[in-house]
């Protein structure tokens, strides 16, 4: 078997998972050894041994029990005496298991009695398998205490039979102990696996975390001294007016409107960290109508444009209102924007049944893009269009898609060229 780890982080994961799958396994004992004192003889022909035995294997299956569900509390104080009270409770399960098999076989042959202990020996073993095969050196020991006792009585039977079955124990014992190796090292690799993703994961969440507070702080202190290039910039073009050349004119221009384009810019940035900062709510929200109002606004904002949208009504999500009110408006924002060309604009928003899932769409009939650029949509800063063409910073689509991956769905978007686009996404 492959050697345990040990560092706290595998150690502490291995034995809460050993816990966790020994809830029940005590009580698997109790209605095994319940179900064959009932329908054998052994609890009359030997009735101070049954009871002895049912002390032992209720007050050991107890025992264990209290240590399993007071991990919480019992294993941060001292993991290495939990574990060694929960081991010892384990065996003196199994080896008190193990000898009353073997007495049972030895009293009753290969009877009913004997067979129906012997069975439920094998099931036992079987199922604490999985869950115990985690610690290398007690499964060793468990499959030894519950096994080799009865198959040791079967060899002091000197029968055909009995010979027989020391074979097919035998044969088990090995098996189930090559099943354990396996299993062991499967587990281990599965937990060192996990505890590094764990901590990668954490290593990446505080990198993002310092990354998207660096931005943000970056973004807040530019806009200060930007504030001030336009501001002085629009007095020097009021104030200069007549005597500016037109050459001259034209570069302050430029300067005025590049100042513009990256304020634009630093307010997207800070959105984008917002909604990344921000807590997600929950609440039922209203899809249809959010479209429905930002549609409204835009008409009245630019109401010289004549724009069919549809809405489908009636469709509602659970999720955050601010957060899917942003995605909305930026999706309906760039189909407004990209069919200020069309004579006859459309914009329609759905929803679709997919593969039993619900898909909800927002199509336009504006100018499209060719799909070979597609992966570049949702990246913060990536164009298909230049701003002299359609106005833009190229957050808008980078903003949508980081709150519906916030909100556990996933978009992707399908266009010709010349014939609009649709934006697609689900919501968990």
């Amino acid at each position: 078997m492959s050697n345990e780890p040990a560092t706290a982080s595998s150690k502490h994961l291995a034995d809460s998972d050993l816990a966790h799958r020994s809830r029940f396994s005590g009580l698997v004992y109790l209605i095994l050894f319940g179900v064959i004192i009932l329908s054998t003889p052994y609890a009359h022909d030997y009735t101070a041994l049954a009871a002895f035995v049912s002390t032992v294997i209720v007050v050991s299956a107890v025992a264990r029990s209290w240590l399993i569900f007071r991990f919480g509390k019992l294993y941060p104080s001292s993991p290495d005496s939990w574990l060694m009270r929960f081991n010892l409770s384990t065996l003196l399960l199994a080896g008190t298991w193990g000898l009353f098999c073997a007495h049972a076989v030895l009293r009753y042959g290969l009877g009913w009695t004997a067979m129906l202990a012997l069975l439920s020996t094998a099931g036992i073993s079987a199922g604490a398998i999985t869950t115990l095969s985690g610690h290398r050196w007690l499964v060793i020991a468990f499959l030894s205490l519950l096994l080799l006792p009865p198959t040791a009585a079967a060899t002091f039977l000197r029968s055909t039979e009995s010979y027989a079955i020391t074979i097919m124990f035998l044969t088990y014992f090995a098996f189930m102990f090559g099943v354990a190796r396996r299993i062991n090292s499967e587990y281990w690799r599965a937990l060192d696996n996990a505890v590094l993703l764990d901590r990668r994961a954490h290593e990446l969440e505080a990198s993002n975390e310092e990354l998207e507070s660096y931005s943000y702080s970056i973004a807040h202190d530019l806009r200060a001294p930007l504030r001030s290039i336009i501001g002085f910039s629009q007095i020097l073009r009021a104030d200069l007016s007549e005597q500016l050349a037109p050459s001259q004119k034209g570069d302050l221009e430029r300067v005025i409107s590049a100042g513009v384009h990256m304020a634009e810019l630093i307010d997207d940035i800070l959105e984008l960290s917002r909604i990344t900062r921000r807590n997600l709510g929950h609440a039922e929200i209203d899809l249809s109508g959010l479209v429905q109002g930002q549609a409204t606004l835009l008409k009245e904002n630019d109401p010289e444009r004549a724009v069919d949208v549809k809405v489908q009504p009636g469709l509602r999500v659970e999720g955050d209102a601010r957060l899917l009110s942003v995605a909305l408006q930026n999706l309906l924002d760039n189909a407004w924007k990209f069919t200020r060309n069309k004579e006859h604009a459309e914009i329609a928003f759905k929803a679709l049944n997919r593969d039993n899932e619900t898909v909800y769409c927002l199509c336009d009939n504006g100018v499209g893009f060719d799909m070979a650029y597609a992966g570049k949509l949702f990246k913060p800063f990536d164009r298909l269009h230049t701003h002299g063409e359609f106005p833009g910073t190229g957050i808008g689509l980078a903003t949508v898609k980081r709150i519906i991956l916030r909100h556990g769905g996933r978009i992707w978007a399908k266009s010709v060229p010349g014939e609009g686009a649709c934006f697609y996404f689900t919501l968990k």
